[in-house]
């Protein structure tokens, strides 16, 4: 491969959905590529010097460069398992290097190939399967049947808010929690802008989460259960953009820990997006322009909820539940799960769509009891 194909490979990167609106990465890979032809020798003194006109000299400086290159890596992740999935050729930095090397996709010829030679078996294997659907079939679960339909696996995704050891408000050692650390990559940013608390404080081995998880997770296996099907659980701090696009999804927790599924939500929905804790729905065919705070209710009595069923990446399914506190999402996890009330309640307002976000406020005294008025909602296409 020749130099210009390889920068009309970064040019596409550069120019795709999920670099648009990371100048910083975009400016970054672009310098790596032309470093890379010109055999430079790439370390973080050098990029400091030539790309950000300073020196990187001490830990601290260097620092800013590895947390720079680890935002990039998550994005080209992020770009090879949605819109460049089919691309023939994958940018890849190495870790522990910032060389740029190209590597052949997966999805090749071979690949191509073999399609083409079942596409006619294909083809009775689809009118075979839809006959068998026919003599063979089950009730219809409204919003959730592609989860048992699909040869895809299950993951419920627990929002859980990410930890750090060390000194309490006590004076003891122990569990702290800052909202603006949700990941590891958060707590290395905030050592490079702190480094003298670095002796002071570690990632804590385990998360921290609240009613919500506990009482959400209920709801899903028990529908799940009723269809003999089975699902896997990981945290949201732990999760890679790669657990996400691999099976369907559900999510339920807040949006205040940061979480992944936020950008998919907001990558999706035309006419809603979610931002430092607030809402922003704007529709002017409907006349709709509002924004909601969802991070500073009371939580023990009310609280908006968001909820929103969407097509996830490499043609997966994802369901989220959002809400800071545990009232929205126990009460829409309740509500959702319950065919009856989904089938009598949303039916007809989705025009048989099963693509939709829903807004509501959620009423509960001492948070048990729980109401839900239906506030806003727009309908997708299921395509």
């Amino acid at each position: 491969m020749d130099i210009k194909e390889k920068r009309h490979i970064i040019e596409k990167i550069i120019n795709s959905k999920t670099f648009k609106r990371a100048p910083s990465s975009s400016v970054l890979l672009k310098f790596l590529a032309e470093a890379t032809y010109e055999g430079k020798d790439l370390k973080e003194t050098t990029i400091g010097m030539e790309l950000y006109g300073k020196s990187y000299e001490d830990e601290k400086s260097a620092a800013h460069i590895r947390v720079n290159i680890y935002h990039l890596r998550k994005k080209l992740d992020k770009y090879y398992h949605t819109e460049g999935a089919s691309d023939s050729w994958k940018v890849q930095i190495k870790k522990g290097q910032y060389q740029v090397d190209y590597i052949k996709n997966k999805e090749d010829k071979k690949s191509i190939n073999k399609t083409k030679l079942v596409l006619g078996a294909a083809t009775l294997v689809l009118i075979l399967s839809v006959t068998f659907w026919l003599i063979n079939r089950k009730e219809h679960t409204f919003l959730w049947q592609d989860y048992f339909d699909s040869q895809k696996e299950t993951t419920l995704f627990i929002g859980d808010f990410f930890g750090i050891m060390g000194e309490t408000a006590t004076g003891e050692i122990g569990w702290n929690r800052d909202y603006n650390i949700n990941n590891l990559e958060d707590y290395y940013r905030f050592l490079e802008n702190n480094p003298d608390k670095k002796e002071d404080i570690t990632p804590a081995n385990y998360p921290y989460v609240t009613g919500m998880a506990a009482t959400g997770t209920m709801h899903i296996s028990r529908l799940f259960h009723r269809k003999n099907k089975d699902f896997n659980i990981l945290f949201s701090s732990q999760t890679s953009i790669k657990d996400i696009t691999e099976s369907n999804s559900i999510y339920i927790g807040p949006i205040k820990n940061g979480n992944p599924f936020i950008d998919f939500f907001n990558d999706v929905n035309p006419n809603i997006s979610i931002n430092r804790g607030m809402l922003d729905f704007k529709d002017p065919d409907r006349g709709i322009d509002t924004l909601i705070n969802l991070s500073v209710e009371d939580g023990q009595v009310y609280e908006h909820a968001v909820v929103s069923r969407y097509k996830g990446p490499n043609d997966t399914e994802q369901f989220v539940f959002f809400s800071d506190h545990d009232i929205g999402v126990k009460a829409t996890t309740e509500k959702f799960t319950d065919i009856k009330w989904l089938q009598s309640n949303f039916g007809k307002l989705l025009n048989n769509s099963k693509y939709f976000t829903a807004i509501f406020l959620v009423k509960g005294k001492e948070r048990t009891s729980m109401e839900l008025e239906l506030l806003l909602w727009d309908v997708m296409t299921d395509e």
